[in-house]
C-alpha cells in the first residue's frame, strides 16, 4: 500500500517554483507517487492557493499564461484532491479556535482535511504554524498525525546476493 501523505499548497509551490529549500525533497516526493509509491492528498483548496510565486509573505502571482501548467500538474492521476465541505469548513474553525498555532483559514482547511481522511503524514513548510502542531492533534481513527516537511522514503536494504552450492563447499574447506 502506498504512503499516503497530505500536501498543502506550499508543497506544489515549492515544486513548481524549484525553491532551493523545497524543490528536492519536493520532488523526491513527487516521483515516488508518480512511481505509485506514494498518494498525494490535497484540499480543492490548494487550486486557489496555488497560483502565487511563493508561500508566505507578499508575493506576485504566478504568470496567467502558467494557469494551465498549474492545472494539469494538480490533475495528475497520483495528485488526490479532497472537497472542501461543509463539515472539513467546521472541523476547520474548531482547529483554528483549539489551536493558536492553526492561524489562517487555510491552515485550518489543510489541516482539517489530512485528519478526516487518515493520511501518514502531512508535508508542510509552515514552520511558524502548522509543523509545531505535529503528534498533537489526531486523525479521525483516533491515532496522532505527523506534520513534517516532504522527505524521500528509505530506500530498501539491497538483499544479499544468493549462495549457491559453489559457496557452501569453499565456506567447508
Amino acid at each position: 500500500m502506498p504512503r499516503r501523505v497530505y500536501w498543502d499548497s506550499c508543497c506544489f509551490l515549492g515544486l513548481i517554483n524549484q525553491e532551493l529549500d523545497k524543490h528536492a525533497d519536493c520532488l523526491a516526493v513527487w516521483k515516488e507517487a508518480e512511481a505509485g509509491a506514494t498518494a498525494i492528498y490535497t484540499s480543492f483548496f490548494t487550486f486557489t492557493e496555488v497560483f502565487k510565486a511563493k508561500c508566505e509573505g507578499n508575493a506576485k502571482p504566478l504568470a496567467e499564461a502558467d494557469d494551465q501548467k498549474i492545472e494539469q500538474l494538480l490533475r495528475q492521476q497520483w495528485v488526490r484532491p479532497l472537497v472542501l465541505d461543509e463539515r472539513i469548513g467546521t472541523a476547520a474553525r474548531r482547529l483554528m479556535r483549539h489551536h493558536a498555532e492553526c492561524k489562517k483559514p487555510s491552515d485550518g482547511v489543510h489541516l482539517a482535511s489530512a485528519l478526516a481522511i487518515n493520511v501518514d503524514e502531512m508535508h508542510t513548510y509552515d514552520g511558524s504554524d502548522l509543523l509545531g502542531l505535529s503528534n498533537r492533534v489526531n486523525k479521525a481513527d483516533g491515532r496522532p498525525l505527523k506534520i513534517c516537511t516532504p522527505y524521500e522514503l528509505p530506500k530498501p536494504p539491497t538483499p544479499p546476493k544468493p549462495r549457491t552450492l559453489f559457496d557452501d563447499q569453499e565456506d567447508a574447506q
